[in-house]
């Protein structure tokens, strides 16, 4: 099966196992414009590998990564 680039909020929950309240709520705090999704007139577009790296852990902010910093010193 051939995943597409970018998924409706819907189908994206279910690719990734969360719910789609989950991932709107969330919208700002932990998933960012123009990275995670991209806005449309009355439909989000969630871009596939982005959130599959969250839920992979592969991508950290660069604030996580400072705190990272600190401690390991």
């Amino acid at each position: 099966m051939i995943i597409p680039q970018y998924l409706k909020t819907n189908d994206m929950a279910k690719h990734i196992g969360y719910s789609g309240d989950f991932l709107l709520k969330n919208k700002e705090v932990i998933f960012f414009k123009n990275v995670h999704y991209f806005p449309k007139e009355k439909r989000t577009n969630w871009k596939v590998s982005e959130m599959v790296a969250w839920v992979e852990n592969k991508n950290i902010s660069d604030k996580a990564k400072s705190v990272l910093d600190l401690v390991s010193l």
